[in-house]
Parts: C-alpha cells; structure tokens; sequence
C-alpha cells in the first residue's frame, strides 16, 4: 500500500500531466478561441484527454486521435472541424508526453453522465445554477486538497454523481455515504478525510437543491 508521500506525488503527477495535456491543446486551439477565452477554456476536454489515457496506457496514436476527434464533437457537435492527420500529431505528442510519468490511476469517463431532458429553458437555467452552487462547495471543500494546482473542474464527475442522488429525495445520512462512495470509487486510498466531514458537506448541498427546488415551484 502507498504512503501519503507516495499517493501525493502519484496525485501531483496527474495534475502535472494534465497541465501538458492542456499547453498542447491550447497551442492547437482547434475552436479558435484563444485569442479571446480564458487559458482554462478547454479544460473539461482536457480532462477527458488525461484521463482517457491515464486508463490506457497502451493506446497508440491513431486510436488516441479517435477519441480526441469524439470528445471535441461530443462538446461542440458540427462546430468542431478538424483533419485526421491533425488529430495524430496531437495524439503522438500526448503519447510521448505521458511516457514521463507513472499515473498508475483508474479515472472517471469523460461523457460519464446520464443525459437529462428538460422541459424548458427554466428547468436548464435551474439546474446549471444547482451546478455551479454544488461545484463551488465541493471544490471549496476539496477533499484531495489539489485546487491550488488543478483544473477548476477537477470534482465535475465527482459533482455530477452528486446531483444524480438529489433527484432520489435522500436524506443528509444517506447522501454523506453516497459522497464517500463516489469519492471512493473515483480517488481509493487517495481520499482521507476527517470525520463527519462529508454529513457536513451533505447539508450544504441539500440546502442549496431545495432552494433551487423552490424556484422551480
């Protein structure tokens, strides 16, 4: 079993390798947005990038581009155009990129989530606000202690699993133990966390559902 020393450097890494996963995705800009987005702009495809290959580590370069061409249209449908040969040069230079490191990791799916149907634009409004209000107290939260250095959407997947719960009218009790199974399941013996931590965390995310649950009303 890794020690905290050995389980934040393995941590560290990721996050490192993620950050040159995301300089080649920028310098690449294939929605042309640099010039007027933030640097962060492409992080949730990015994260998908890293974590694909954190998962399969054999992948090969035409494979790889593949899935990069999958993740850009599955984010920004028939805006996305890209060349195939484009693709595998981005792919070698991940590839090459993720020989510098360990990342002995199992990582959530990029398009991990279950599709929501909304009734009207009211209902997209109300939940993109219950997402970002969520978001902002798991990262506020951050139980790996790595938002100084990691994406902003590092907990997304963990934050989506979340919100799916929410749906099942559960109680405080029942959803701290859905926190620590989520985060289990995602980080292993990388997530420790003090007692009674995550009944705290709990309240707060079904105080600010049922407010939003009341603008729905």
């Amino acid at each position: 079993m890794l020690n905290n020393k050995e389980k934040l450097i393995e941590l560290i890494e990721l996050i490192e390798f993620g950050d040159e996963i995301k300089e080649i995705i920028n310098l690449w800009d294939p929605m042309g947005l640099m010039d007027f987005c933030p640097e962060d702009e492409y992080e949730t495809e990015v994260k998908g990038i890293r974590n694909l290959v954190v998962n399969n580590r054999n992948i090969d370069k035409k494979t790889l581009a593949q899935e990069i061409k999958n993740i850009f249209e599955y984010y920004f449908s028939n805006e996305y155009k890209s060349k195939q040969e484009i693709e595998e040069d981005i792919a070698s230079k991940i590839i090459e990129k993720s020989k510098e490191y360990k990342l002995n990791f199992i990582l959530p799916n990029y398009y991990d989530t279950k599709k929501i149907i909304f009734k009207n634009q009211k209902e997209v409004d109300i939940y993109i606000n219950l997402c970002i209000k969520i978001n902002k107290i798991i990262n506020l939260w951050d139980p790996l202690k790595i938002m100084d250095i990691s994406f902003s959407n590092e907990y997304s997947y963990e934050t989506n699993r979340i919100i799916e719960e929410l749906s099942k009218n559960i109680s405080s009790q029942d959803l701290a133990k859905k926190i620590n199974k989520i985060f289990k399941n995602t980080y292993n013996e990388l997530y420790e966390i003090e007692k009674n931590e995550e009944i705290k965390i709990a309240r707060k995310i079904l105080k600010a559902y049922n407010i939003e649950e009341r603008r729905g009303i």
